[in-house]
């Protein structure tokens, strides 16, 4: 494709206004645009989190600079606005990529919007499952992936911080976090709370949307 002359002024003006937008993230956030380039999607995971994929990089700066200097509570609050204010633009994601499934999404989202979070938790926790045919959260799928791809996506996000995937053991393992083993065989009872459903949410997006490499 050719350029025309008279659009080359407006390109340059154009890159002249992203190298400085670059510049001033690289002052504002140094440590967290090193990461940006090797292990953010694992710091968010660390956390029980899945970034949106329509998040600016500003946004996801500005998260792990609060993962980094421990104010979670904030970090989570700003993650939380992103979905909720993309919420009808995920579901409509969800049910384009998992059409045969779209029946299930449209329930685990109302129940969520309805404040229902054990039942649309554990909707999108076996959604997410499903998108492996029910191996997504079991050791022996993780180590056949390991083999084939150490760069793969589930091996970043399912990393020894994150309890989603972890064995869920009475008594001692949490009953108000996102654990999967605990939650799908009826052990962790007080899972319902927004987030977890917020969590389960991001979750589910964050694989189907990379859900072409689950087949690699």
């Amino acid at each position: 494709m050719k350029i025309r002359k008279t659009m080359i002024p407006a390109i340059n003006e154009a890159l002249e206004k992203i190298t400085t937008i670059f510049e001033r993230l690289k002052k504002e956030y140094p440590i967290e645009m090193e990461m940006m380039f090797k292990d953010h999607d694992q710091l968010f995971a660390e956390h029980g989190w899945y970034i949106y994929d329509g998040t600016t990089l500003e946004e996801v700066l500005i998260i792990l600079k609060l993962f980094n200097e421990k104010n979670n509570n904030e970090a989570e609050e700003k993650i939380i606005a992103l979905f909720e204010a993309n919420f009808d633009k995920i579901e409509s994601d969800l049910t384009k990529l998992n059409n045969e499934s779209s029946h299930i999404i449209e329930e685990a989202i109302h129940c969520h919007k309805i404040r229902l979070y054990y039942a649309s938790t554990i909707l999108l926790i076996s959604l997410s499952d499903g998108l492996t045919n029910g191996k997504l959260f079991t050791s022996s799928y993780i180590q056949k992936i390991k083999k084939k791809n150490t760069s793969h996506f589930l091996l970043d996000i399912f990393n020894e911080s994150n309890p989603v995937n972890k064995q869920y053991i009475p008594n001692k393992s949490s009953n108000s976090e996102l654990m999967r083993h605990g939650i799908m065989h009826g052990n962790s009872i007080n899972y319902g709370s927004k987030i977890n459903s917020l969590k389960a949410l991001s979750l589910y997006y964050f694989i189907s949307i990379r859900k072409y490499a689950l087949k690699k």
